[in-house]
Parts: structure tokens; sequence; C-alpha cells
């Protein structure tokens, strides 16, 4: 690991890493870290496709409604991520624009409440009443209402993997599938990715500890599946799309929740990209090989929310 750069990392994220800044979050300060992750992402997901956009509310809950030019296709439910810290509706918006074009979907962005001003379980409260609300209302917004699936990137993929048990376990209608990228599912630090690439910018050891504390209050059982959902009860949950990243402190967690997963009877695709690092599908537009694995995951999605789609 030449300088410490992995090398199984692609050069064109690996020439990324001189302008990623490396200071731990709980240095630089809330806001600092929230402006610096917004910079990246508007950077990062510059030149997204037109879509149609609406601000919504869904019962005092902030959220935005993405339209694809054809409609009656599924709906998707995405939860950003920011270790539920960082991030927003408006910093991912280029990826939610993408997910909507590229999977012909509609997709709802939900705005969920983030730490630490709003700790545990703020955030999965808000996750659960979203995608209620996308299974009520999806005709309204344009898509199947039989098509409801529920999708997030790291810290949102840990909220969509939550909502799945949660709505599961209430005994309500459910999403009909899941899509989870590079999510943060389980608790600890001692699977060798971490120890591998928790020095990396694009997610580091340090910062993975602040994003818990500010959102975890103390005291709590970081063993609860609303938190570490790899400790739950995975049978019975909707087929998933399970997306790592080869280079990334997660990697390691989340194979070993799609193998849990296959394990109880869900049905799982593990899609691994080896070469890419944590974040990969928020840094599209500053590295060719990130916007071609992104495009690998809305095919392989596009096929989990429309099998006929693999034909």
């Amino acid at each position: 690991m030449a300088d410490g750069v992995p090398p199984q990392l692609h050069p064109s994220l690996a020439a990324l890493l001189p302008g990623l800044s490396s200071a731990p979050a709980r240095e630089v300060g809330l806001d600092a870290a929230r402006r610096r992750f917004s910079e990246l992402l508007t950077a990062g997901l510059a030149r997204a496709p037109e879509v149609d956009v609406d601000d919504v509310l869904l019962d005092g809950l902030a959220a935005r409604v993405y339209r694809p030019a054809a409609g009656g296709g599924a709906t998707v439910v995405f939860l950003h991520g920011g270790g539920w810290t960082l991030g927003s509706v408006d910093d991912y918006d280029g990826l939610a624009r993408r997910l909507a074009d590229g999977l012909s979907a509609v997709v709802l962005a939900v705005e969920h409440r983030r730490a630490p001003e709003h700790p545990f379980p703020a955030a999965v409260d808000d996750a659960v009443a979203g995608t209620r609300w996308a299974i009520e209302h999806a005709a309204d917004l344009g898509g199947d209402p039989a098509r409801v699936a529920v999708a997030g990137d790291s810290g949102g993929g840990n909220l969509a993997a939550v909502v799945c048990q949660q709505l599961r376990d209430a005994g309500g209608p459910q999403p009909v599938a899941q899509l989870l990228l590079y999510p943060n599912v389980s608790r600890g630090a001692d699977q060798p990715s971490v120890q591998a690439f928790g020095h990396l910018p694009f997610l580091t050891l340090s910062d993975m500890g602040w994003y818990t504390r500010n959102y975890v209050p103390r005291g709590t059982d970081l063993g609860d599946p609303r938190i570490s959902p790899a400790e739950g009860d995975l049978a019975g949950l909707p087929p998933a799309l399970v997306v790592t990243a080869g280079a990334d402190p997660l990697h390691d967690s989340g194979r070993a929740y799609a193998e849990a997963l296959t394990a109880a009877g869900t049905r799982v695709e593990w899609l691994d990209l080896p070469d890419m690092p944590h974040g990969f599908a928020h840094l599209v537009a500053l590295a060719p090989a990130a916007e071609g694995a992104l495009a690998q995951v809305l095919a392989r999605a596009a096929v989990l929310l429309d099998p006929a789609a693999a034909g």
C-alpha cells in the first residue's frame, strides 16, 4: 500500500485523495463538517439529469419528489447518508436525480432529522414514517403502488435496512425491495476492512466514531437492531441489493449482512465493486470510474424493481 493508497483503489478515485480533507470532523466541528460534506457533494454530483422536482410535506415531514419523464414506474424512498449527522436532501439532490432518471422511478427523498440536534431514534422514526407515507400515496406521486422500494447509502443504508425490519414487525404494508449502498449495518470496528481502509478520507475510523457518538445517546445499547440491523431478525424481509465497495471500511460488514440475509431466507444480490471507495455514488462527477460503478448499481437495481428488466 504505497503512501497509504490501497492498490485496488481505481486510479481516478486515488487521484482525488490529495484534494480531500483528512481533518477529523470532531476537530473541525459540526458546522464546518456539514459545510465540507455539502461542498464535496455539490462537486461530486454536478451535471445531474433534468427531472421534475417538487418539495412536499408528509404529515409535517419535509421531503422532495423527483419524477422521471415516463410515469407509472416504481417508487423509491431515498434515505441519504452522512452518518445520521451530515448531509441533507439538498446535498443529495444530484444522486436523487440520477436514481429517478436511471431507474425510471419516482424518488421520494426524505429529510429525516439529524443528530446531534435530534439523536436516535428520531431518524428511524422519520424514515419509517416517510416509507409508510410513500406506500400509501405512491399512486398520487405517479408511481406504481405495487412497487415501492426503500434505498439509502451509508447511514441512509442503515436506515433503509432498519425500515424493512420495522415495517415487517409492524405487520402492515412493506416495501417490495431494499437497495443498500455500502450500508452501515453493524457495530464495532474489528473487521479487517476497517483496519485496512479506515485511514482513507472517504470515511475515516475517527469520523465513524464521531457519527455514532452524535447519533446514539450515552447508555443506549448499540446492539439495538434499530442501530445495528445486522443484530435483528433477518427473515421475511424484502428482496435486497446490497452494494459494497472494495476499499471501504464498511466492506466486510456489508458483505456479512448480505450473507446473513441469504442465510435467513431473504433473496439477496450482493454487488461488490472492488476498486471503489466508500461514497463513490456521490463522486460520479469527479471520477469517470465512479460514474461507471453507479451505472452498474442502477442496472442491477432496475432488475430488482422490475424482474422483467432482466430480459
